[in-house]
């Protein structure tokens, strides 16, 4: 059975929080390193990135998607993926802009029907 790193989400294993799939173009920026990075899905408490060279579990970490940033906590760790909590909630119009901002259509500068 393939493990994708430690849950930190409760005793019964269920996230408090729903996540929307998405594909957003970003970057995580820690004391130690620097890298670009895809978010997979994101909620109001967390987010999942994939990439390479990605920060260890218990860094902190700045997420830069488009013009918003905001800091948090890598929980888990495994293979080219973690798993991050955020220092602070997002709310709904954050997590609408950043879905927006981080487009790969957007980031990339391929014309859109917005």
């Amino acid at each position: 059975m393939r493990s994708f790193g430690k849950r930190i989400d409760g005793l019964d294993g269920r996230r408090k929080a729903l996540r929307d799939k998405v594909v957003l173009a970003a970057s995580a920026l820690s004391l130690e390193s620097s890298a670009a990075v895809v978010v997979t899905d994101v909620s109001s408490k967390g987010a999942k990135l994939l990439g390479k060279e990605l920060p260890s579990r218990g860094a902190s970490v700045l997420i830069t998607v488009g013009e918003a940033e905001f800091f948090a906590k890598v929980a888990w760790t495994a293979r080219d993926e973690c798993g991050v909590t955020f220092e602070t909630p997002l709310d709904a119009s954050m997590i609408s802009q950043i879905k927006h901002d981080g487009r790969w259509s957007k980031v990339m500068g391929v014309p859109s029907a917005d």
